[in-house]
């Protein structure tokens, strides 16, 4: 019975300071992120750290830090624009297309492999 004691505390002190070094490890990567953007987002750092509710700003913000100086504005129309351009080759649909049921045979014209799309995209 003791040895279970002893294998359990082991066990709970093993975890513990795993959580230890994941949260130091978490902690240290948001205060990286902190110093890499300006000091505009300190503040909106500091309350996603300390868990209190930011502005409400989106989850992209960090992405839209990186790439478009913070116009989530901007991010978001070149995202739209990436898209855009990946089925920019395809035909434009108008009126008189046909709108097929999800219970439909879909022609094979209108069906394109995921190698394609693959391949497409990645030139």
């Amino acid at each position: 019975m003791s040895g279970d004691l002893n294998q359990e505390k082991i066990l709970r002190n093993k975890v513990n300071r795993a959580a230890s070094k994941l949260k130091y490890n978490v902690y240290q990567t948001q205060i990286a992120a902190m110093h890499e953007s300006g000091s505009h987002d300190w503040w909106k750092h500091m309350k996603t750290i300390m868990g209190l509710k930011t502005n409400g700003k989106s989850c992209m913000q960090g992405l839209a830090n990186k790439t478009t100086d913070g116009d989530c504005g901007l991010l978001a129309n070149t995202m739209n624009d990436f898209f855009v351009s990946v089925s920019d080759h395809l035909p434009r649909l108008n009126k008189s297309h046909k709108v097929f049921d999800v219970n439909d045979e879909l022609p094979d014209q209108y069906v394109i492999s995921v190698r394609t799309t693959f391949n497409y995209i990645s030139m």
